[in-house]
């Protein structure tokens, strides 16, 4: 006797060819897109500032360039600073937030998104983080 299929989704024939091997050429959310957990990669939360007049404009600029994935982005007159740290960089981004936390338009991001209660829960978690660096 042969076994059945349990539902139509078993019956139909698969539609999304096989797993690439080397996916190393697809970004992170493109492989999210089309091989969902295929690639870990780290939880990152990040902060995203404006240029602001003062003492700590530099440091804070050089702390947010350690970060593996700081970018610029222009529109405009207007220049928006992103940084993401994973938990390895905890510490990074505390002293970070330090400096530009306090100033308009300033933004905590969780991979890359607004998450809700950001500041409220998402950043505690990640100060667990801090002196597990390796």
């Amino acid at each position: 006797m042969t076994e059945r299929a349990r539902t139509y989704a078993e019956r139909v024939p698969p539609l999304v060819p096989p797993e690439e091997e080397d996916t190393s050429h697809l970004s992170d959310a493109m492989a999210d897109v089309l091989y969902p957990g295929s690639r870990p990669r780290p939880v990152r939360m990040g902060v995203v500032f404006r240029p602001f007049e003062g003492p700590n404009w530099n440091r804070a600029l050089e702390i947010a360039r350690r970060s593996p994935v700081y970018r610029e982005e222009s529109e405009g007159p207007l220049v928006r600073h992103h940084a993401s740290f994973d938990a390895g960089t905890a510490r990074n981004l505390l002293e970070l937030l330090e400096i530009v936390g306090q100033h308009p338009g300033t933004e905590v991001l969780l991979d890359g998104k607004r998450a809700p209660y950001a500041h409220e829960l998402w950043l505690p978690l990640f100060w667990l983080f801090i002196g597990r660096e390796e």
